[in-house]
């Protein structure tokens, strides 16, 4: 692994650990309440990033790898968001986890093969635009992160309630 990626990808675990700990002990009716004045919850969030980082971590792959964004010109980033979201909610937490897992493990193991000449290679991420391979990880790291926040905020609600 490139050493320059390491603390990002340090980062990355910490933010993903704290979103583990948060989730810890909620039960399902807490797992479900949708935050105050949105739509989606604890749940809805962990299915988000589960389907998102995988969606994330194939384009950085074929970016890294010499090609061009593979999502197709109109690509709807919302339809996407409110389709899988809407077909995680079979699932349960423990399931959710191991999709979790699986999307980390997988993020990992391509940021793991990058080679220097790989890391600036220029992309396009639905959201950031033009971005090397780089750049395109400090974006996913972002959106993590952020939600991760979310649902922080929403767990000690919970848990205070």
């Amino acid at each position: 692994m490139l050493k320059e990626l390491e603390p990002l990808i340090a980062q990355y675990a910490r933010s993903r650990q704290v979103l583990f700990d948060c989730i810890a002990g909620l039960n399902d009716a807490q797992l479900d309440e949708c935050f105050p004045g949105r739509d989606w919850s604890i749940k809805d969030t962990c299915i988000h990033l589960a389907t998102n980082e995988a969606l994330m971590t194939n384009l950085l792959r074929e970016i890294a790898n010499g090609g061009p964004s593979s999502l197709p010109a109109d690509f709807d980033n919302q339809k996407f968001n409110d389709d899988t979201v809407a077909a995680g909610h079979t699932k349960n937490m423990k399931e959710l986890h191991a999709d979790l897992d699986t999307s980390y493990r997988n993020l990992i193991a391509v940021l793991e093969s990058v080679t220097p000449e790989q890391l600036t290679r220029v992309g396009t991420h639905p959201a950031a635009g033009h971005t090397t391979v780089k750049e395109f990880f400090l974006a996913m790291y972002a959106h993590h992160e952020m939600h991760c926040r979310d649902v922080v905020e929403q767990s000690r609600r919970l848990k205070k309630s």
